[in-house]
């Protein structure tokens, strides 16, 4: 006999009315499937608990690394902050040093010129040199020289007339004028060795340490003075003098004063 639809029907009634036929034949309709869904659905269910736990954490590591990212973009602003002070910084102690190096080189332009001046001043007055003893000597004349002259006293080449004339005239040549106004000292007195105390003027050359060139000198320029009417003699005087220039001298006749300190 063939099911027709008023049996359907009729069937869905039936069953409607006893929940009880219709968990005896869910298992016959669905299979064995069905007995197994509802630990499915529990299956799906923990997994989709698992799931989110799963994402939850991710998405706490994920805020847990947009905060370290944080905190390092933070660090790397303060860094680049530090790093910009620090540069000015440099700049501001590389433009210091500059100023500074600068300074220095004009102190030390300075310094050199100063130690220039002073080194100077020095070779024009150090025990080395004639010119101290020169001053020293026009000082001391008196004492210097009174063994041989009465009245010993520093002139000057302008105080001698016939100088001045005979270059005027051109008696005497701009060259042997040169050489009177290179005389280191000329010294006027009365020659004490001679009767009549005849007045005499002394052409000195001093140096430090003495030596031909000056005997030479010293000569030559009392020879100009004696050329133009004056009784002029050579004399030397210094500190050192070797004892053969001093027998050399002394063979000339050229008065030598040799002192080993003038105060």
């Amino acid at each position: 006999m063939a099911f027709q639809v008023d049996d359907l029907r009729d069937l869905i009634e039936l069953l409607a009315e006893k929940p009880e036929w219709r968990a005896q034949l869910r298992p016959l309709i669905l299979g064995d499937e069905f007995d197994r869904l509802p630990r499915i659905v529990e299956e799906l269910a923990e997994a989709q608990q698992r799931t989110e736990a799963r994402v939850e954490e991710l998405a706490e590591a994920q805020r847990r690394t947009e905060a370290r990212v944080e905190e390092l973009a933070e660090a790397q602003r303060r860094t680049e902050s530090r790093i910009e002070g620090l540069t000015g910084r440099v700049e501001d102690l590389t433009e210091a040093q500059r100023r500074t190096e600068s300074r220095l080189q004009e102190m030390g332009e300075k310094i050199d010129a100063l130690t220039a001046s002073i080194k100077m001043l020095s070779d024009q007055f150090t025990d080395d040199t004639g010119a101290l003893y020169e001053v020293r000597f026009e000082r001391k004349a008196p004492s210097l020289f009174g063994q041989w002259l009465r009245k010993p006293r520093v002139i000057t080449l302008n105080e001698l007339e016939r100088v001045d004339e005979a270059e005027m005239s051109g008696a005497l040549s701009p060259f042997d004028a040169s050489q009177l106004r290179a005389l280191d000292i000329i010294i006027q007195g009365l020659d004490k060795r001679e009767s009549g105390y005849p007045e005499t003027l002394l052409a000195v050359e001093v140096s430090r340490t003495l030596d031909d060139t000056g005997l030479d000198r010293a000569e030559a320029r009392a020879r100009l003075l004696a050329g133009l009417g004056y009784r002029a003699l050579p004399a030397v005087g210094g500190k050192f003098a070797t004892e053969r220039l001093m027998n050399e001298a002394e063979r000339r006749g050229i008065l030598l004063r040799l002192i080993d300190q003038l105060n």
